[in-house]
């Protein structure tokens, strides 16, 4: 069988969490074309049957893709993940969608040049500095008297190459392990930025915007973690809203989206609530990474997926639609971050069978499979599997996490033992 459709949705690198778009676009009867910008990276998630094409860069150079695809009426332009953020941009330009400026795509994707869009427009920032050169890196850090700061590629993504470094020889450390390496977008890591360590309540802030204006369709808070660990390893909890901590961040988080130039498609901010206010860590202009978007439209009615494509589909409802959802009724979700504490080659396929005791488990998935290696968790780039609790009683939520834990630990230490 053969079609042919006008407006059909092009999603470039659609793996990780950008692997929901197509299916949710096809449910409502469109049709998707997916572009890929490398083929240097992991294609988690990924499914060429939910295309009716499938176009690289490698494969063909610029000009010769824009060709391709204005051979179909394209109704919008949007990135997967993270590695798709710059393509998608610069595709979009030539084409009559909504979109956010080429122009200024380096500040929603450069982790340097985000934190200097919000210094140049006065929103409250971090200090830091970027360079190729480890010597002006080792410069700087002497010079700031920062003492324990966070060092990373400006063109990386989640916590692959970002080291916690407390000295000068930590930096020469962490650059001599990441300079010349190809990160987790396909990138090869030349420049590093060091960052101001901030201190406080780490939050997560989901959000959609449409011709800019913006909605913030879910927000999340840290819980737990170590004090040498860059992010939080524990759980994240979704925060209600109309609570003081809710508005406060979700006020930062507009200026910031303004800020960034993301004047359309999602967003994804990880905010730092310090003594002196909200600081961005850092921004994706793109889907939430880690989310099971199933369980965020169980316990709120709506997620950031769901008003993503309604947002498409109607961009003339958008304020309509957001002022209703911002009604809506909101329970306990509680985001698990799931953690080996051991490593090794897998040789049982994970049993999630135990796990149905707990009533307010929602969702799970877990990524290990027999023959791969599972290394010891430590940051958000190794997390083996994810899980969501929800419920209205936060009692319920306490206990069924204590004792996830539990069946958690038995497990991988059953996919690690012959």
């Amino acid at each position: 069988m053969q079609t042919r459709s006008k407006n059909v949705i092009v999603i470039v690198n659609g793996w990780y969490s950008g692997r929901y778009l197509a299916p949710a676009f096809v449910g409502h009867g469109y049709e998707c074309i997916h572009v890929s910008s490398t083929e240097r990276t992991s294609r988690f998630g990924y499914n060429p049957l939910d295309y009716i094409a499938n176009f690289s860069l490698e494969r063909n150079s610029l000009s010769e893709l824009l060709a391709k695809l204005r051979a179909y009426s394209v109704k919008a332009i949007m990135p997967g993940c993270e590695s798709g953020v710059v393509l998608a941009d610069l595709l979009a330009d030539n084409f009559d969608v909504p979109r956010n400026d080429a122009a200024t795509t380096s500040a929603r994707r450069n982790k340097f040049h985000m934190i200097e869009a919000l210094r140049k427009t006065a929103v409250p920032s971090m200090r830091q500095f970027a360079s190729r050169s480890l010597s002006e890196l080792l410069t700087w850090y002497s010079e700031s008297e920062l003492g324990t700061v966070i060092f990373k590629p400006t063109m990386g993504a989640r916590s692959d190459g970002v080291v916690l470094c407390s000295s000068k020889n930590d930096i020469e450390t962490a650059f001599a392990a990441n300079h010349g390496k190809t990160n987790v977008t396909g990138v090869v890591n030349t420049e590093f930025v060091i960052q101001e360590r901030l201190q406080g309540e780490e939050l997560m802030v989901n959000s959609v915007s449409c011709e800019g204006d913006h909605f913030v369709t879910d927000m999340w808070i840290g819980v737990g973690g170590l004090e040498d660990r860059i992010s939080t390893d524990e759980y994240a909890e979704l925060v209600m809203r109309g609570t003081g901590i809710f508005e406060k961040v979700e006020r930062y988080v507009l200026d910031t989206l303004d800020a960034l130039g993301i004047r359309n498609g999602a967003a994804h901010c990880e905010v730092m609530l310090t003594v002196n206010g909200p600081r961005l860590i850092e921004c994706g202009a793109r889907l939430s990474g880690a989310q099971l978007f199933a369980a965020v439209q169980e316990a709120q009615g709506y997620s950031q997926l769901s008003v993503t494509v309604e947002t498409v589909l109607n961009p003339g409802q958008f304020r309509w639609r957001a002022n209703a959802l911002r009604a809506s009724r909101q329970e306990g979700l509680r985001f698990v971050y799931m953690c080996s504490n051991r490593a090794g080659h897998v040789v049982n396929n994970p049993d999630l069978s135990p796990f149905t005791e707990l009533a307010t488990l929602e969702r799970m998935i877990v990524f290990p499979e027999i023959g791969d290696y599972l290394p010891k968790t430590h940051g958000s780039a190794g997390r083996p599997g994810y899980a969501f609790l929800l419920s209205s009683d936060n009692q319920a939520l306490e206990r069924d996490y204590v004792r996830f834990r539990e069946l958690e630990s038995k497990m991988f230490q059953r996919l690690l033992d012959a």
